[in-house]
């Protein structure tokens, strides 16, 4: 019976495109529900920013060394350009265009995923799995992050576009090449396409090309390396315990996406990741063990070598392996074995994912892949609803913290979230106005008015405040706090003295997958909200609760103080 369905299907093409566009849909619904002109939790967005007022008067010599200042050791050439444009362009830069920018990158990599797809001249039913693969949102600081979507999603789409041109138009050396070094310049890893690219022409017995890419990479090697101070420690290899938290987090990093959710990950389900990471690494072993001796004599030029679906699933590997090798080195002793499965990172462990599934389906025979595309394509379809369900909240949950930290950094000069960052209010407030966000939590009221004049709309309580290690705790749990308008809804928890006002964001948690399937609802009830202290100025603190609905705030009186000592 099974059998008969997959016959009755496999010839509706019209089901297998609707089937490639339900993914995309959910994608960018997403990204329209979520997107918002507002810096993200980290400042990232504001130091980048800084090089707009630097630029105009700079002579061209001087714009170069802006546009390729090291941050922190990457050189940042398309994130600037880009930003760069659009103020040229329009006198400003909404960082919404930004996400767009990148996000466009992101979808210009799946159509350079059919491209490859193509070659193979198989039924549109085999790219459905890649699709629903792509368009996962794990990866949503990415999605949502001006700066960052562009450096990570464009340097995948040009290191992608280098090695598909290496593949598939080796004459083309020199496209390939341009590709290369736009990836270069867009994020520190992109460099690591070169020899790559390199190998690429090797093993496929292409020795004019290899040479010319050799030649090339010593050039874009010595002007990247120019004036290049590293800041981060290494990994210690005398140091037992960075180097277990070195092997498990390399191969987590590689399956992170088992993960499910981008952060709130249990320690147990990260070593989870890691077994996974090592099953990848075994089903690429298996796949080409039997095209070892083919390339070996390909690079020897003794034969040709001419599956090239194997050649850039092979490059697309090796390429993560190297980006793998090089961040474990580089992060684990600030960030240790945590630190490998940040959201920002997650993209990698679906392009191991895809390329592992371009190796399968132009290394196996037409048996094996008829028994098992129908089992991959259910698996990545779940796979994708599930990490939509585990990651949507915690998506809704960071630009909440951004409107905070946002309202945090305007209102209170001597903040501590912009002192870390070596900067004052008066330079925010600068680089501020080239964007020009909006401030919803300040509409309706004066955040600087003094306590006295703050009118509630009545006494709403907190069901729990109190002190938890370096945090205040502030939670109402037993209310429904329904965004209405869009996801910057929620009740958020202000803290106002005589010289300072806080406010912290609604952190809500998704309810179990069976009970939205069961009751149709996702956010829990209950607003959480958590305050450290060190970003708590010293002083006398009301304690009040800005519900924000239908896009319109009301203020509400707790009847609650706290006071600050530290």
């Amino acid at each position: 019976m099974f059998l008969t369905f997959l016959g009755f299907i496999r010839n509706k093409i019209w089901l297998a495109f609707l089937f490639c566009i339900i993914p995309i849909i959910l994608y960018i619904w997403v990204f329209k529900s979520i997107a918002l002109n507002v810096n993200y939790v980290a400042f990232d967005d504001i130091l980048v920013f800084g090089i707009i007022p630097e630029f105009e008067n700079a002579t061209w010599p001087e714009r170069w060394k802006l546009l390729t200042t090291l941050f922190p050791e990457h050189r940042l050439v398309f994130s600037r350009s880009v930003i760069l444009l659009f103020y040229d362009i329009f006198g400003r830069v909404n960082l919404v265009w930004l996400m767009i920018v990148a996000n466009i990158c992101w979808g210009l990599c799946a159509f350079i995923f059919y491209k490859v797809f193509q070659k193979l001249h198989l039924s549109i039913w085999y790219f459905v799995p890649v699709l629903w693969l792509w368009f996962n949102i794990q990866s949503y600081e990415n999605i949502f992050w001006g700066v960052s979507s562009l450096c990570n999603f464009g340097v995948i789409l040009f290191v992608l576009s280098a090695l598909y041109f290496a593949a598939y138009h080796p004459k083309r050396v020199f496209i390939s090449l341009l590709f290369a070094v736009a990836a270069t310049f867009t994020y520190g890893n992109g460099l690591m396409v070169l020899p790559v690219i390199a190998l690429m022409f090797l093993i496929t017995g292409r020795r004019n090309q290899f040479f010319t890419t050799v030649l090339f990479t010593a050039f874009v090697a010595l002007i990247y390396f120019l004036d290049f101070t590293p800041i981060t420690q290494n990994l210690s290899f005398s140091n037992p315990l960075q180097v277990k938290e070195g092997f498990f987090g390399l191969f987590g990093f590689i399956g992170s996406i088992a993960t499910l959710s981008a952060y709130s990950v249990p320690l147990s389900t990260m070593y989870i990741a890691s077994a996974f990471g090592m099953l990848l690494v075994i089903a690429f072993v298996l796949l080409y063990s039997k095209q070892t001796m083919p390339l070996w004599n390909a690079a020897w030029l003794r034969s040709k070598y001419d599956n090239r679906t194997a050649i850039f699933a092979l490059s697309v590997i090796i390429f993560i392996g190297i980006t793998t090798l090089a961040l474990t080195y580089k992060r684990i002793p600030t960030d240790t074995f945590a630190g490998m499965f940040k959201g920002r990172y997650r993209m990698y462990s679906t392009m191991c994912c895809i390329a592992l599934y371009f190796a399968f389906l132009s290394l196996k025979n037409k048996h094996s892949r008829v028994r098992l595309s129908p089992v991959l394509l259910v698996t990545v379809v779940v796979l994708n609803l599930v990490i939509l369900h585990s990651n949507f909240a915690e998506a809704v949950n960071y630009r909440r913290s951004a409107i905070s930290q946002e309202f945090n950094a305007r209102y209170n000069a001597d903040w501590l979230g912009i002192r870390m960052f070596s900067m004052d209010q008066k330079h925010f407030e600068k680089i501020r106005a080239y964007y020009n966000s909006a401030d919803p939590l300040a509409e309706g009221w004066n955040p600087r008015m003094n306590s006295s004049k703050v009118i509630c709309d009545s006494i709403y309580s907190p069901d729990l405040i109190t002190k938890s290690g370096n945090f205040l705790i502030v939670n109402f749990e037993q209310d429904f706090f329904k965004p209405v308008k869009d996801y910057s809804d929620g009740a958020y928890v202000v803290l106002k003295s005589k010289d300072h006002v806080y406010t912290s964001p609604p952190n809500q948690a998704a309810v179990p997958l069976k009970t939205t399937l069961r009751r149709g609802m996702y956010f829990n009830k209950g607003a959480f909200a958590s305050f450290h202290l060190a970003t708590i100025e010293p002083g006398a603190y009301s304690v009040y609760l800005l519900i924000r609905k239908n896009g319109r705030n009301r203020i509400f009186c707790t009847g609650t103080t706290w006071n600050e000592t530290n």
